[in-house]
């Protein structure tokens, strides 16, 4: 199969394609290994001011994600990113464009939610980074324990899959784990 011949419909069957392969799925799940997996090549090497990183293509057509370290320099920030930009690459590289720009404006939830390739890439991300039944087998351990308040429920979440508390919480809030706030 060539990189021209991959294309997903949600993260669920990208990490089915990689169980399928041999490939073990730890958590916190292994961005670079997947990556790596599909032949896309990771360059930190990204300075512009406002960009966090983008997909493309090179002349052989071979995948590259430039992440901008400076706008990545916290770790779940930086694993965001890769796992967006991995959306655009499994979702939308054979329906439109060939290279995704993304700044902090155009990947927030506000934002995104206009534009229907990002919010797809944010939501890839997510289910990427964050599967559903790794979710619910420790959300059931941690309830299992003592009563902990939501806020500290949340952290412990986002520490074990190495997200912040943010996307944590917008990935409880979407599974129902956690009920919206009238």
């Amino acid at each position: 199969m060539t990189n021209q011949d991959i294309q997903f419909t949600c993260a669920d069957d990208v990490i089915n394609d990689l169980i399928e392969s041999g490939v073990d799925i730890d958590i916190p799940v292994d961005i670079i290994k997947i990556a790596k997996h599909y032949n896309i090549e990771i360059r930190y090497d990204l300075e512009s001011t406002d960009i966090i990183g983008e997909i493309f293509f090179d002349e052989d057509k071979s995948p590259i994600i430039r992440v901008n370290q400076k706008k990545n320099s916290y770790n779940p920030r930086k694993r965001f990113t890769i796992a967006h930009e991995l959306g655009h690459y499994f979702l939308h590289s054979f329906k439109s464009k060939m290279t995704f720009k993304d700044s902090l404006r155009n990947m927030s939830r506000k934002e995104s939610y206009w534009d229907k390739q990002e919010r797809e890439a944010n939501n890839f991300a997510a289910e990427l980074l964050m599967p559903t039944e790794p979710i619910f087998s420790e959300c059931r351990k941690l309830i299992a324990g003592d009563d902990i308040p939501v806020d500290v429920f949340i952290q412990k979440i986002g520490d074990t899959f190495e997200v912040s508390n943010k996307a944590m919480e917008y990935r409880l809030l979407n599974l129902k784990i956690l009920k919206r706030k009238s």
